[in-house]
């Protein structure tokens, strides 16, 4: 079940495992780009009637290829004005803060937690249950974190984040169908 705030774009090309329960929620001028997957793994025998969740923020953009991987018990929750760049894998249980940009082909670990403001270089790969403290740099095979340092205000961060989305709100549907099956 897709349950997504009007002013928000789901390609029709998004890929959901049909023989499970999911549902996605999707907030406020938000976009999930085609090719994305959400897939789940079978329910064990107690969680076969509970829903698969994964939840994405407002102005929050969901590249190409990108997979999100959920179980009824280890939801994705991706907070709001975050970029997630082409290829990149967030696994089950992942939660991810505000203002954050995750590269290309990354790997988000199991039960990660990444904190607001973060940035993931591309093809870095964060382990199972790590936690990515706020305004940190993570790089690497062993996902090594750095400090940021200062960065842009979430203000600023907002009006970036916004000016893109409201690009992308023009440009998508012009040669991408939105998905008819939502809520």
């Amino acid at each position: 079940m897709i349950d997504a705030k009007p002013s928000s774009f789901i390609s029709e090309h998004v890929v959901l495992d049909a023989s499970q329960n999911i549902i996605l929620k999707v907030g406020d001028h938000s976009i999930v780009n085609p090719r994305v997957q959400i897939s789940t793994q079978p329910p064990r025998s107690q969680d076969s009637e509970k829903p698969s969740l994964v939840e994405i923020g407002d102005y929050t953009i969901i590249s190409d290829g990108c997979s999100l991987e959920v179980t009824p018990i280890a939801p994705v929750v991706i907070g709001n004005y975050t970029y997630i760049d082409p290829g990149a894998r967030v696994e089950a249980g992942v939660t991810i803060g505000d203002f954050c940009v995750l590269g290309a082909g990354c790997v988000i670990g199991r039960k990660s937690r990444i904190g607001n403001s973060c940035r993931i270089a591309a093809g870095a790969k964060i382990g199972t249950s790590t936690i990515i403290a706020p305004r940190s740099i993570a790089v690497g095979d062993a996902g090594e974190i750095q400090d940021a340092g200062e960065d842009m205000s979430d203000e600023q961060q907002k009006r970036e984040m916004k000016m893109h989305v409201d690009f992308l709100m023009r440009v998508v549907p012009l040669y991408n169908k939105p998905r008819q099956d939502r809520k």
